[in-house]
């Protein structure tokens, strides 16, 4: 007899022994093995490995590839109109590409918000804090579902502005951006 008969004769005597001990026959069987794979496929979505926050994080940019001033520009009609949270996603995406633009951040797919901040920070040192106000706002109203507003839509501005007058590391600061420091900011960001 060889390997593979003595292997298959194995596996019939297993199942034929397991069909023995269930209820129900190979019936029982059968449905214990698809309850089974079921439980295990339920395991593994409910419990599978922590992604790391970069996958977890969605893109900044994502679309077809639009210029710093069509980003700017369309945050600006969507002021105009009303639509604040819409405006704030723009003009961080208008951040975004024009340090691409100028060459500060190299382009790279996929940058979220908080690399954005963080790569920036480096490259401008003294927009870094304003950078990382505009990154958490910019998550807080496309991931978070908080209301984005005027003064939100301004920081963003000013920080555009700041940004785009910027020459080399360290040259811009952005005074005034936010009025009473890093616990006045948060409120002056995003208020309820």
């Amino acid at each position: 007899m060889s390997f593979w008969q003595r292997l298959l004769n194995a596996i019939a005597h297993l199942f034929n022994a397991s069909a023995n001990a269930v209820p129900g026959g190979w019936f029982g069987l059968i449905v214990l093995a698809v309850l089974a794979v079921l439980g295990v496929t339920a395991v593994v979505f409910w419990v599978r490995p922590a992604r790391t926050g970069r996958s977890q994080a969605r893109a900044l940019l994502s679309g077809q590839a639009r210029s710093a001033q069509d980003h700017r520009q369309e945050a600006q009609r969507l002021a105009a109109a009303g639509e604040f949270d819409q405006a704030i996603i723009e003009g961080v995406r208008a951040i975004a590409v024009e340090l691409e633009e100028r060459d500060i951040l190299p382009p790279r797919l996929g940058r979220t918000a908080d690399e954005l901040a963080r790569e920036a920070g480096q490259a401008l040192p003294l927009l870094a804090s304003d950078l990382r106000l505009v990154s958490r706002l910019f998550d807080d109203v496309l991931y978070g579902g908080r209301d984005g507003t005027r003064q939100g839509y301004g920081l963003v501005s000013r920080v555009d502005e700041a940004v785009r007058s910027a020459r080399h590391a360290g040259e811009v600061t952005l005074a005034g951006a936010v009025d009473a420091g890093p616990a006045g900011g948060a409120q002056a960001v995003a208020p309820r």
